[in-house]
């Protein structure tokens, strides 16, 4: 329902835009109108708006004169990363789409993670993810085209401006080459400049991987780490949170006996307690009688064993465990937080301490190792918050997971943000994910994208000789240029049926 609603949103939006444009073009007002959208050089078609500039051109040429000895090596750099990319993204597209129309046969849990995802907002992609998503798309392609940019002032190509548009909710850049200048620099000039797209989005990638690595140093005169999760956001109204909940800002360290000096450590002490049978608490039996107000043991609707009652305390949670001579099974009512607050074992021989050996007292008045009376899908978890007392957690462990978000950056000033390291990350991970997408997608052989006119100038380099009729240059590049578009296009569909419909 959300997801309709918010497609619903986008059409009214754009159609809105569509119609306030046609009908102040239509009105008294058009001729202002117009003269606004030259002097801006806005210009808005149905579902999107575009931004074109010459203004920018001083800034490409003094950008295209700084260090030029050092950029003829970078871009030329470039056309040999584009070489192995174009030949390894087609290898991947292939693998990619083998894999996929194996998938089509197999059952559900023996079907393999495709590599190539797209990214479809409210399906895959978090709504509230999408501002990473569009400025992670806008930076990487602004970047991809200044190196076009850059490179074409480099070979003598004029660069006649520049533009960023917003295609619904997918934003981008382009440029605008002279088409003549172009057709007239050699093969290895267009290369340079063809190839520079994708070799910025390769660099750039690069660079977030290398931040992403050093992010706990960069952040360590802010932050520090390894101490703890720290608690930066809660879905109020859930059992994680409220006033006996976790609080923002909370610093976790222990969940039951599982240290936690991290956002993984936080993840992986969830899964050992999801992945491992109930946990019992230490006991003794004097504080079991003292304590005990346990009534006639019977089971729930649901085959849980109870034995408090629950119309006089919600605080006390019906316990299990077992003498060491017998075999059978005893109950007590306890208190729940009291009961918790023992050390944590699995069996009552977790809770003989060495002076525990020493008592010449028999096992009915020794130490035992209590369970709570709880379904599979249920835990009583421990969890050290920095605060007394823990915060006992009563549930299914995956909501801790999913209505707790935390982080292994700890503030070192009140004032900084808990999310900012977040932020960070998240956006650094982005970056990685689509410019990286950019630069495969862009250097493959297909129609309307860079790898159609890298394979057209990398045709006339190395088949000029071979082929000098330019007609059968261009046949050759054409018939490559289709087999990628169906390569691409065919891992695409297949993609977006598996998203969509499986």
């Amino acid at each position: 329902m959300i997801q309709l609603s918010a497609v619903a949103l986008l059409f009214l939006f754009w159609g809105a835009v569509y119609a306030a444009d046609i009908l102040i073009l239509s009105s008294s007002y058009s001729r202002r109108y117009e003269r606004f959208l030259h002097h801006t050089g806005v210009s808005v078609s149905l579902g999107q708006v575009r931004w074109y500039t010459a203004g920018l051109n001083r800034t490409f040429v003094r950008l295209a004169s700084w260090q030029s000895h050092w950029q003829r090596a970078w871009f030329s750099a470039g056309v040999w990363f584009a070489y192995i990319a174009m030949v390894g993204s087609i290898v991947l597209l292939v693998g990619t789409l083998v894999q996929g129309v194996r998938n089509l046969t197999r059952a559900p849990e023996e079907r393999t993670q495709q590599i190539l995802v797209p990214v479809m907002p409210g399906v895959n992609l978090p709504w509230n993810h999408m501002v990473y998503f569009a400025a992670t798309l806008l930076l990487a392609g602004v970047l991809h085209e200044l190196g076009h940019a850059i490179a074409a002032i480099r070979e003598q190509v004029r660069v006649n401006g520049f533009g960023i548009f917003c295609f619904v909710i997918y934003p981008g850049a382009f440029v605008d080459l002279s088409t003549e200048h172009l057709d007239s620099v050699s093969a290895k000039q267009k290369l340079r400049i063809f190839c520079a797209g994708v070799w910025h989005n390769f660099v750039l990638v690069l660079l977030a991987l290398v931040l992403l690595m050093c992010m706990p140093f960069l952040l360590l005169p802010l932050y520090s780490t390894g101490q703890a999760a720290v608690v930066t956001g809660l879905v109020e109204g859930t059992a994680v949170s409220g006033p006996r909940g976790l609080l923002l800002g909370d610093h976790v360290t222990r969940m039951d006996d599982c240290p936690i000096r991290s956002k993984e450590d936080w993840e992986q002490c969830i899964l050992g307690i999801l992945h491992t049978p109930h946990r019992g608490f230490c006991q003794s039996a004097d504080q079991i009688e003292h304590f005990n107000t346990a009534v006639k043991v019977h089971k729930t609707a649901h085959g849980v064993v109870e034995c408090c009652n629950t119309n006089t305390s919600l605080s006390e949670l019906c316990f299990s465990y077992h003498h060491s001579n017998l075999s059978s099974q005893n109950h007590a009512c306890l208190p729940a937080r009291r009961t918790a607050s023992g050390a944590v074992c699995r069996t009552n021989s977790d809770c003989l301490t060495p002076g525990h050996h020493k008592l010449s007292q028999p096992w009915p008045h020794g130490v035992y190792c209590l369970f709570p009376a709880l379904d599979n899908n249920t835990r009583l978890v421990r969890v050290s918050q920095g605060r007394d007392p823990p915060m006992l957690f009563l549930g299914n462990p995956w909501e801790l997971y999913y209505h707790a978000k935390v982080s292994s950056y700890m503030p070192r000033f009140n004032f900084l943000p808990l999310e900012l390291p977040e932020v960070l990350e998240t956006f650094c991970k982005y970056l990685i994910s689509l410019s990286g997408a950019l630069a495969v997608l862009n250097v493959v052989p297909c129609h309307a994208l860079d790898g159609q006119w890298i394979l057209s100038a990398l045709v006339d380099l190395q088949l000029g000789k071979l082929l000098p009729n330019r007609r059968d240059r261009d046949a050759v590049a054409a018939l490559v240029s289709l087999l990628g578009t169906v390569l691409l296009g065919a891992n695409i569909a297949l993609a977006l049926w598996s998203l969509v419909f499986r």
